[in-house]
């Protein structure tokens, strides 16, 4: 006995080439694209080593003030007036900085303060300093 009126369809496990072809290289490109996005924009940090940062010494006078920091044989020169001046420096682990704070024409107080890395305030002082004498403080930056 045959049914002649069951009728079976056949689907085909046959995929058609062009699409897997196309659809391959477009997941391809996209990849490529993406993985060469990410990589390019990563940032490198400069120095990760934890015995180097950046400091920070802040200067308030109530006149016209001249500033020298850094260490003995290299310093860096400001004038500061009537204001607050902050500057930064780059130095490596147990740094001896060297501030000497001069005041112009007219005797004042000055504020020193100086921040480690972490920016943590290491030292802080406040004095009265004559007109053109020089007050000049060693600070040990861990």
């Amino acid at each position: 006995m045959r049914n002649t009126d069951l009728k079976i369809r056949v689907i085909s496990d046959t995929l058609d080439a062009k699409a897997v072809k196309k659809f391959l290289f477009g997941n391809i490109v996209l990849i490529i694209i993406v993985l060469l996005s990410v990589t390019g924009c990563k940032k490198q940090a400069v120095n990760t080593d934890p015995g180097y940062g950046e400091g920070k010494v802040s200067i308030l006078c109530e006149k016209q003030c001249h500033v020298s920091y850094g260490t003995a044989d290299k310093l860096t020169e400001v004038d500061v007036d009537s204001t607050k001046g902050s500057y930064y420096f780059k130095y490596a682990r147990n740094y001896n900085l060297v501030v000497k704070i001069t005041p112009l024409n007219v005797d004042q107080t000055v504020n020193l303060n100086v921040f480690s890395r972490e920016n943590k305030q290491i030292f802080g002082n406040t004095a009265s300093i004559k007109a053109n004498e020089v007050w000049t403080s060693t600070i040990l930056v861990p």
